[in-house]
């Protein structure tokens, strides 16, 4: 069962003194139960630490995290029922399909039978059944992916995070995992917790963005609104191809009110 997300005035720091380096600052959201929720900015800008502390691969410098009315922010990643899909797939290359996806089911002690029934209902909303018995080296890189997807989902976590999953795909297959990650959201019961540097990505998949720089979130809205309603110039600039103009201009007093002095002009 899907839960809700909120992080409180989260931070984290690394290095001390001179050299430390505040990569999340002061970050406050609320992530509603089923909704995809992705964080998009340039590299650097906080989005992966943040994504982390919430996977528990990280602990907050400062802030808490809520899983639903549940504080996790002390909680191992292992206790959190939450899974997560990298940008490297990191598949057992000696494994098959099956025993790849199967995985943390064995780890967990469950019967075989019921890891064999899991497995292939998983496998058959990915589109993989027909390659149940291969070994990763023989998949292509979007197979690859599903695969690790599969393994990720297949103890239904209540949150499931995603790490730039498709930014080691080649144009075509982004496309095409786009479409299959959207589908599988609607038959999944999980909060989607998305990471990308991708602004196609961000725009086309999410119920609400976070555009994030400088370990801050400038703005959190649906794709629509920070499209056609940016927060502040880093936004506008940042959404959009080809990128938002900006013209410098000028308020200035004009009779009993004011006008826009631009280029030259008065408006």
């Amino acid at each position: 069962m899907a839960v809700s997300v909120r992080l409180e005035q989260l931070e984290k720091r690394f290095g001390r003194g001179a050299r430390e380096v505040v990569a999340v600052r002061d970050l406050s959201i609320d992530i509603g139960e089923r909704e995809f929720f992705t964080f998009v900015g340039p590299s650097g800008c906080g989005k992966t630490t943040t994504l982390r502390m919430i996977a528990g691969l990280e602990t907050p410098t400062a802030g808490r995290i809520w899983f639903g009315d549940t504080e996790i922010t002390a909680l191992p990643p292992q206790k959190r029922d939450i899974a997560m899909v990298f940008q490297d797939v990191a598949l057992f290359p000696y494994m098959t399909v099956r025993q790849n996806i199967g995985y943390p089911l064995r780890i967990a002690g469950l019967p075989r039978a019921r890891i064999d029934e899991k497995v292939e209902r998983v496998a058959a909303t990915l589109g993989l059944s027909d390659k149940l018995a291969m070994k990763p080296g023989q998949l292509s890189g979007g197979q690859q992916q599903r695969v690790a997807i599969g393994r990720a989902i297949i103890k239904e976590p209540k949150v499931l995070l995603m790490d730039e999953p498709l930014s080691a795909l080649d144009a075509r297959l982004r496309v095409e995992m786009r479409t299959e990650i959207l589908r599988l959201h609607r038959e999944i019961s999980a909060t989607i917790i998305y990471v990308t540097h991708d602004q196609v990505e961000a725009m086309t998949m999410s119920t609400r963005v976070a555009v994030m720089d400088q370990g801050q979130a400038l703005q959190i809205d649906p794709p629509r609104t920070i499209f056609r309603h940016p927060a502040d110039m880093t936004v506008a600039t940042f959404i959009g191809t080809p990128a938002m103009n900006i013209v410098s201009a000028a308020v200035v007093a004009s009779g009993a009110g004011v006008a826009i002095e631009l280029l030259g002009r008065q408006l």
